[in-house]
Parts: structure tokens; C-alpha cells; sequence
């Protein structure tokens, strides 16, 4: 049989994410949706990636959201001319660094994760600790140099500084900095990758302050093959790499500061780091709310490179209060999660609490997402027509019960959505359907067979569940349900990981006795 020739310009999905920098499923719903089309051998046309990068790349909101390379872009040469002259005035800039960073996209700065750390943030981290001339002091993510600028300021020698960064107009401004407020140069602030490079350091350092970049894309062989290295575990994410890479570098007894985002102190994708962190002596915890534009809180940790004490207390601050709490609480709570959010009073009534009998939804329930249908405004229907049913939004759901529909859809049109539970969930006896995207727990037993929208989400008792599904979304919307969650996970986001964790309490006069306001007295 003679081989058939495939059209060399055709690409493979992997190929098409990697030309459009998304991931292969993203590919995947473009050509579901239309947008793109496979030849017989299953490859992107090379017609069809043109049109769409003529006629949808970053116009239509899906592709906005998806390819957010498309949203916006920068002219990098004229970056570069803008600050090499300005590291070629005789009055030199002290503040060109932030000029720098206003001059780069959006989109550029969540590709490469590049926000660089406010002064007032580098100030306030690095205030109580001793440094000196012999002090080693290393910033692995350096950028502009606002965190090797503070440690000049605070009398560590330009020798002993070391900062890496992969940014070389960055590395510029960072040397020009130091040389600028020391006369000398900084011959170990250099461009390069320190997760590539931190292996063969022969280097330890008495201190290790930086900002990692949250979500840098990388290849996913590099960051499984780092991972491996750093022994991260399945907390591969660029900010948990940098950390436990800088750990591995760092003295004993030496100290540690990060500005990590928040969701490392409670996502379960982070849980391998949190678990190496708690073996280290944690100094301090501060939330700084949302420094960047467009990122989750901003949360500093400082740790030292020893074992925590018993009774150890780490120093929590979050929402303008000031607390100590005991390290060793953090190791008994669902995944390790730093929940320093939780002050002392209220984890004594979280630990009462655990020591009772509870049920847990793990290993219980059939789980399931809201319809995705790639493009709502096209697919929803303002107005109920003949063949159209009515869904419903995680904002139509309120405690119990539901708002009427806004929208509604046709079944028809099933097979062309992004995403789809099974229809037997859907036409299940009795489901419970919930808010995704929501700071309280907003639980409704559904028994009409509905639909839902991706704002909301659905599970299945298993038969063998010792509660009805009526019962349970009565427990779920209980206050002292809501006030627990938030005690534990803390999130904007309804999981399903944290709902299988969360503790269900049966016992009725539990629930009557619960008072929020005794917790706040």
C-alpha cells in the first residue's frame, strides 16, 4: 500500500498549541468548535490556522481568555533602545526598573510570570534581619534588583551578592543599580536560569530573598525533569520549584523570604511543597493583598533552614491583624494547609471540632462539571423557545433553592460543547448542584433533572451514603458548615478536592449550638 503524504505546512495539535502557546486541549475545543480543521490524518490544515489567526486568534471570548499571547504584545526592540538609553545617561535612573516593567505587555508578564516585587514589599520583608559585609545574600528570580538593592542598602558587599534572572535587559538594570549605589560591579549577578543552574553552585547562602514567577509557562518535560531534581513531587509550578530549589542552596540556620501567591498555602497542587516547607523552621507568614494587576494575593513566607521546635509559633499577618500560631497546626490540617488565615481562637474551635465524629464526601459521589459551551452568547437563549431548556448559572443558586432561568439551551447542540457530564448525571433521580466560583458554600438538591452552566457544578450520592441528598445540601448551607470550610481551604473556588476533605457533621444539636458571633467576642 503506498504510504499517503501528509501536507508538510499541516501541523499536530501539539504543534498548533505550541505555535499558539496554549494547551493541546485548547486545540482540541478549537477545532470542536470549528475554528480549526483536521485533515484525514488528524493534523491542523495549515488554511485553516491561517484564518484563524486572521479572524478569532484573541477576538472572540474564548480565544481571548485561551491565547492571551494574542491579547496584546510588545515591541521588543524598541523596549530595549528606550532602557539602554537610559543605562547610558550620565544621571542615571534609579527607578528605571518600574519604567522597564510598564513597558512590557500583559500578556509578556503572565507568560514569563514577571512582577516585580514594590519596594515597600522588599522593605518590609527584609526589615528585621541583620546583614553585614560577609553576609551571602542571593536573589535566584533577581529582575530589576529591588531585592539585591535592599541588601546593599543594608550593608551586604557587591561581592557577595549573587542574583540570577533570564532577562537580560533586566540583569542590566539590576547590575547598573548596584554599581550605581556601590561604585563597584556585582560579578555574580548574571543572566541565567538558576533552576539550571543551581545544581552545580558551589555556593551556600546565609540569606535567600526573591519573588519566583507564578505559573511560568515551561516545557513540561523541563518542569517534570525539575521537579524530579528539586524533589517537588506534584508541586510543579514554577513558584514551588524556585522555592525548593532555593532552599537546597540555603545555609543551615540561614533564612529564607518568597512572595508566593496564595493559593500555595492551600491548592492541592501544592501540598508536596507545603510538606517540604514545614519540615523548615516558618519565621513568618504575611498576606499583602493584590499588589500586581490582575493576580491572586500576594502572601511573603520567611523560613529558616532548621527544624521547628516544638510548640514552635509562626508570626501570621492577615487583613491588618497580627497573630502567633502553633507550626505543628498546620501539619494536621486537610493537605498541610497553611491556613494562616485562621486565628488562634478560632483553630481551637476547628481542632474541638475534628476530635467529633464526622462524614466525609470522599469515595461517596459521582462529581461532575457545569456544561462549557464554548461560546454562550452564541449558544444560550435569553428567551425560551420550542426545543430549548432552561439552565442555570452558579448566581441563580441561592441556599435551597433556585432564582428562575435566564438562559436556556438546546440538547441538540450537546455534541458541539467544549465540556459535558455525563447525561446520566443529569437525569439522575435527585443531584446536588452547587455555586463553582463562590467564597460560601451554596448547596441545592435538584430532583427536575437540570441543567447547569460551568459556573456551577453537580455531584451524585453513591446509594450507600448514610444521608439524603436533601439532607446533605441542608448541612452543606449550615453556618457552621460555611464557617469551617473557610477555616480550612479559604478559597474563591469551590473544589471538588476540598468538598471531599471537608468534614460533614450529622449532629443536629452541633449545628443548633453553633454561633459564629462567640468566635468574634
Amino acid at each position: 500500500m503506498k504510504k499517503r503524504q501528509v501536507h508538510p505546512k499541516h501541523l499536530t495539535q501539539q504543534e498548533t498549541a505550541d505555535l499558539f502557546q496554549v494547551s493541546p486541549v485548547t486545540v482540541f475545543n478549537w477545532v470542536k468548535e470549528g475554528f480549526l480543521e483536521m485533515d484525514e490524518d488528524h493534523r491542523i490544515t495549515a488554511e485553516s490556522i491561517r484564518q484563524f489567526q486572521m479572524k478569532h486568534a484573541g477576538k472572540t471570548k474564548l480565544q481571548y481568555r485561551a491565547n492571551k499571547l494574542q491579547k496584546d504584545g510588545h515591541d521588543s526592540a524598541e523596549v530595549e533602545a528606550v532602557v539602554k538609553k537610559a543605562l547610558n545617561e550620565e544621571t542615571f535612573d534609579m527607578a528605571i526598573g518600574d519604567r522597564y516593567q510598564n513597558l512590557l505587555s500583559e500578556s509578556y508578564k503572565n507568560k514569563e510570570g514577571i512582577f516585580y516585587t514594590p519596594m515597600a514589599i522588599v522593605d518590609d520583608m527584609m526589615k528585621d534581619l541583620p546583614m553585614d559585609g560577609a553576609t551571602r545574600f542571593l536573589d535566584p528570580c533577581c529582575g530589576t534588583g529591588n531585592f539585591l538593592v535592599k541588601a546593599v542598602q543594608k550593608g551586604v558587599s557587591p561581592e557577595h551578592l549573587y542574583g540570577f534572572d533570564t532577562d537580560p535587559i533586566a540583569v542590566q538594570i539590576a547590575q547598573r543599580r548596584i554599581k550605581e549605589l556601590t561604585g563597584s560591579e556585582a560579578p555574580h549577578v548574571v543572566c541565567a536560569d538558576f533552576l539550571q543552574a543551581c545544581s552545580s553552585l558551589k555556593e551556600q547562602f546565609d540569606m535567600v530573598f526573591t519573588n519566583p514567577p507564578w505559573g511560568k509557562k515551561i516545557p513540561k518535560a523541563q518542569r517534570l525533569d525539575f521537579a524530579q531534581r528539586y524533589q517537588a513531587g506534584a508541586s510543579s509550578d514554577t513558584c514551588s520549584l524556585f522555592l525548593l530549589a532555593a532552599l537546597s542552596v540555603l545555609k543551615p540556620e540561614g533564612v529564607a523570604g518568597l512572595l508566593m501567591p496564595e493559593s500555595f498555602f492551600k491548592i492541592a497542587v501544592f501540598e508536596d511543597a507545603r510538606k517540604a516547607v514545614l519540615k523548615k523552621t516558618i519565621l513568618q507568614v504575611k498576606d499583602y493583598g493584590k499588589p500586581f494587576k490582575n493576580m491572586y494575593s500576594a502572601v511573603s513566607i520567611l523560613l529558616r533552614q532548621s527544624e521547628a521546635g516544638e510548640g514552635h509559633l509562626t508570626s501570621c499577618y492577615y487583613q491588618q491583624q497580627y497573630y502567633d500560631r502553633a507550626q505543628g497546626q498546620f501539619l494536621r490540617m486537610p493537605r498541610c494547609n497553611i491556613n494562616y488565615w485562621t486565628r488562634p481562637e478560632e483553630m481551637l474551635r476547628v481542632e474541638e471540632l475534628m476530635q467529633r465524629p464526622y462524614l466525609t464526601l470522599k469515595g461517596h459521589a459521582t462529581w461532575g462539571l457545569g456544561i462549557v459551551t464554548g461560546n454562550n452568547a452564541k449558544r444560550c437563549k435569553r428567551t425560551r423557545r420550542p426545543g430549548l431548556k432552561p439552565v442555570y448559572r452558579g448566581k441563580d443558586l441561592l441556599p435551597g433553592r433556585l432564582r428562575a432561568a435566564q438562559y436556556f439551551i438546546n440538547p441538540e447542540d450537546f455534541p458541539r460543547y467544549q465540556q459535558l457530564a455525563p447525561l446520566a448525571m443529569y437525569q439522575a433521580p435527585e443531584k446536588l448542584i452547587y455555586r463553582f466560583i463562590s467564597n460560601d458554600l451554596v448547596f441545592f438538591c435538584d430532583t427536575h433533572q437540570r441543567y447547569i452552566l460551568n459556573s456551577a457544578n453537580m455531584l451524585v450520592l453513591d446509594e450507600d451514603f448514610p444521608l439524603a441528598a436533601k439532607q446533605l445540601a441542608e448541612i452543606m448551607n449550615s453556618q457552621l458548615t460555611n464557617w469551617l470550610f473557610k477555616q480550612l481551604f479559604h478559597t474563591h473556588k469551590v473544589l471538588r478536592g476540598d468538598l471531599e476533605l471537608l468534614p460533614i457533621f450529622t449532629d443536629s444539636a452541633l449545628h443548633r449550638g453553633f454561633n459564629l458571633l462567640d468566635l468574634h467576642r
